[in-house]
């Protein structure tokens, strides 16, 4: 039996219940492929596992991360558009945290030569989930919260490519001119009382035509009162730990919606989303911000994230 090293808990709790641990190798099954892990992306998402908070609960022990970077080691039976050597990066429904992890070889996709490991990892998740978002309607306008994250930093850019006017709300002062350095028009601080009103006068009082939001709570519920008329609301998330509450007749008069959005809805059109990242990347299009820890210092990362320390996308090095 051949040992790895990977990062588990065995309970919820602070970010010292990631612990190293010796686990076998796992072995590629039919249509799978092993990876040898370059970079793992860290996701708010492992956070809220980790605490126990997520919605989705997960068996203990885990092993968080879902975005991996690294070269194929081995291939499993029937696997015949990879091969053993080659860099990709990929998806996979946890044990990203690992010196090895089994990902489906459909989900794999292949890097290009100028790409980096942990900038991969920008563009999966999140990544991914930004060209998702911005697939959900034709917008003239946009606000985003948390425009200095993994999702907003990308974001802000595909947006802008595209021609539309671009604010981006942050959660600090601080945050403001990394939004406005990748291209945001306008950069608002949450911490702000009068924020909404910020965002209304740079849209002239009319109002933005979407509002993409992962905060939740009463950020996101105000992040909706920034809606022009007919204008849309997507929630996709809420690192705040609070739902996005709303009177359903402030919606009526304006004749405005708010809709949901989970990249897993779109596993299909990963491929094309992929692709449309690469090209915005290769063309010079698209910068990707990221942070990285070597793995002995996850704990450190996940401190970071959960107190809004980090910008852009975080990766972990091993």
């Amino acid at each position: 039996m051949i040992i790895m090293q990977a990062v588990q808990f065995s309970g919820f709790g602070e970010a010292d219940v990631l612990q190293f641990v010796d686990i076998p190798k796992p072995v590629p099954q039919p249509g799978e492929v092993l990876i040898k892990v370059a970079a793992a992306g860290v996701n708010y998402a492992d956070v809220l596992q980790r605490k126990g908070t997520y919605p989705y609960p997960v068996t203990l022990p885990f092993i968080t991360g879902y975005e991996v970077a690294g070269v194929v080691d081995r291939i499993g039976e029937g696997v015949t558009n990879l091969q053993p050597g080659q860099r990709v990066m990929a998806m996979i429904p946890n044990g990203g945290y690992a010196e090895y992890a089994i990902a489906n070889a459909a989900q794999a996709i292949p890097l290009p030569d100028d790409l980096g490991d942990a900038e991969a990892t920008a563009l999966l998740v999140q990544g991914m989930t930004a060209v998702g978002l911005l697939h959900t309607g034709q917008y003239e306008s946009v606000l985003m919260l948390a425009a200095a994250g993994g999702v907003g930093s990308v974001l802000v850019q595909l947006a802008k490519n595209q021609g539309k006017r671009v604010i981006a709300a942050v959660g600090s002062e601080a945050k403001k001119s990394q939004a406005l350095e990748l291209g945001a028009d306008v950069a608002v601080s949450y911490g702000d009382a009068d924020w909404v009103q910020q965002v209304r006068e740079a849209t002239d009082g009319k109002g933005v035509s979407v509002t993409f939001d992962a905060v939740g709570g009463k950020v996101g519920a105000d992040a909706l009162k920034t809606l022009a008329v007919g204008g849309t609301g997507v929630i996709f998330g809420s690192a705040s730990g609070e739902p996005t509450m709303l009177a359903g007749q402030q919606l009526v008069g304006q004749g405005q919606s708010v809709r949901g959005y989970t990249l897993f809805a779109d596993v299909a059109k990963f491929g094309a989303y992929a692709g449309e990242l690469f090209g915005a990347y290769q063309a010079g299009h698209l910068k990707l911000p990221v942070e990285t820890y070597p793995i002995a210092d996850v704990q450190t990362a996940h401190r970071d994230m959960e107190s809004r320390r980090t910008k852009g996308k975080v990766a972990l090095i091993f």
